[in-house]
């Protein structure tokens, strides 16, 4: 573009010493040349105008020129406070967030099955370098604080006294007890010979020769079979009353007892002192992580292919159920807005300090690659305008003198 402004240029230097020469020979000539003569001042104007913004014209220190050279730190603070108080103004982001379905337009991205390959390649591709920056003994003595942190501030015992209130809630429980009733039933039934054996052992020689031990024992699990046929039956059995009771007095010492929470911080620390469990922390996690890097490492593995069925999976889910959609889009707009709010200001000053550490060159070379095709468009509209003008203000001033005489 620079090319063609110049070559405009150019030709309406050589048309108007053309013109000048045959101006005599007739009128129209004479036309022609005040176009041409006033396109070339159009032309070299623009060409000033459009130089001077970027340079020096012919490197003559005129003043008011190479002005973004000059300005340099200028036009960085500029585009910095631009960016701060108008891109990233919290205001202005929540207002353009808030008609955006963000959600939705991460979901169908992920629902795109090419997309969601890509993803699950660079999830998998990435797990043996994250899994290489952890430390078998230094996740185990991390777990192992963890767990002894939750039980000494008081979080094990008071969620797991919350955990009982939640299932002792409106007898959600019940299933439970139940459970643990006919399999203590069919327990009982399983173990009767040796029930027998421990109560016949337990009986003297005399009563064994009246058989008195065999009748205790068919009494005591007649009595035993009856108790929990009778609790698995009826749902408001005492049996299954007591046992709620107990479910929600220990609910109650977890969450308030100080004698409770301290057996529990005492039993976890000796549960957790123990080397059998520091073993099977590390094991367990190294496990895992061989596990994991060979699915990862494995080009015939499926590992890939569950990820991005994952993804695609959720992708669906969420496109579905407008509700967690929403509730979604709703963290997120305010993720975006809290975000700018705290960092905008950072990236205004990234900005501002990167273009400050450009050179004037650089800078220069980066704004004529962005904007310069225009500017060149100015120099040619700038000949052909001037030019017209120069052929107005000719004629007028003919019949100017015409009237005149």
């Amino acid at each position: 573009m620079r090319l063609s402004a110049t070559a405009l240029l150019i030709l309406m230097f050589v048309i108007f010493i053309v013109a000048s020469a045959k101006s005599h020979e007739h009128w129209a000539w004479r036309y022609v040349r005040a176009f041409a003569e006033a396109a070339m001042v159009g032309g070299l104007a623009d060409w000033f105008a459009v130089t001077a913004i970027f340079r020096r014209p012919f490197g003559l220190p005129i003043p008011h020129t190479a002005i973004i050279a000059r300005s340099k730190d200028r036009i960085a603070e500029t585009v910095g406070n631009f960016v701060a108080d108008n891109l990233l103004a919290p205001a202005n982001v929540a207002i353009r967030l808030q008609h955006q379905d963000i959600t939705a337009a991460l979901a169908r991205q992920i629902t795109e099955p090419a997309q969601a390959r890509r993803l699950a390649d660079s999830v998998v591709k990435a797990i043996p370098a994250v899994l290489d920056t952890f430390d078998e003994a230094v996740i185990t003595d991390f777990l192992r604080k963890q767990s002894a942190a939750l039980a000494a501030d008081g979080r094990a015992s008071s969620g797991a006294g919350a955990l009982l209130d939640i299932l002792t809630e409106q007898g959600r429980h019940q299933p439970l007890v139940e459970a643990a009733l006919e399999e203590a039933w069919r327990a009982l039934a399983a173990n009767e010979t040796v029930i027998r054996a421990k109560v016949r052992d337990k009986t003297s020689f005399l009563w064994r020769l009246i058989s008195v031990d065999s009748k205790a024992a068919d009494a005591m699990i007649g009595a035993l079979d009856s108790l929990l046929r009778d609790a698995i039956a009826d749902p408001q059995h005492p049996a299954r009353q007591k046992i709620t009771s107990m479910l929600e007095q220990l609910a109650e010492d977890l969450r308030s007892s100080p004698d409770m929470r301290a057996k529990v911080e005492r039993l976890t620390e000796d549960m957790l002192a123990h080397p059998a469990v520091g073993d099977f922390l590390s094991g367990a996690w190294g496990g895992l992580k061989d596990a994991l890097r060979a699915q990862a490492l494995n080009s015939n593995s499926n590992l890939q292919g569950v990820v991005a069925g994952a993804f695609i999976r959720m992708g669906e889910d969420l496109l579905e159920d407008d509700i967690a959609r929403e509730a979604l889009n709703v963290r997120l707009r305010l993720l975006c807005t809290a975000l700018a709010e705290r960092h905008g200001r950072d990236v205004s000053l990234l900005a501002t300090e990167t273009i400050k550490s450009w050179d004037a060159q650089t800078i220069v070379s980066k704004l004529e690659q962005n904007v310069g095709r225009d500017l060149q468009y100015i120099r040619i509209s700038g000949t052909i305008i001037g030019g017209l003008v120069g052929l107005v203000i000719h004629t007028a001033g003919y019949w100017l003198n015409f009237a005149a005489r």
